[in-house]
């Protein structure tokens, strides 16, 4: 069975996330329904989902419906907003960031074993 996405819709739910993800980690993928170049990074995170760990916490948030949320994010992290962008976050630190066409499967799967 794959690991699949659990979106973050309110600023609520993303602070949330991000307090669960200072004892452990999480994937925050940043995505903009109408970016070409989101839809490619789309992708390339299901082709990542496909093989995740099971049990890995996978977010995602849609920059233009969840916008407070993705503004908590940003603040919250001091990583600066792009999408679409990922985030791993592990023991409350950011320890990898990416965005447009850096987002890649491989790329995931590399920041993820880097831990």
């Amino acid at each position: 069975m794959s690991t699949a996405f659990r979106p973050l819709l309110t600023p609520d739910e993303a602070a949330a996330a991000l307090e669960a993800a200072r004892t452990g980690t999480i994937v925050i993928y940043k995505h903009s329904p109408i970016c070409e170049i989101s839809a490619d990074a789309l992708d390339e995170m299901n082709r990542f989902l496909a093989e995740a760990p099971a049990g890995l916490d996978v977010r995602i948030v849609d920059v233009l419906s969840a916008r407070p949320a993705s503004q908590l994010i940003e603040a919250r992290t001091g990583i600066r907003h792009e999408s679409p962008q990922i985030l791993v976050i592990a023991d409350g630190e950011v320890v990898w960031h990416a965005s447009h066409r850096r987002i890649t499967a491989a790329a995931v799967r590399d920041a993820l074993a880097a831990l």
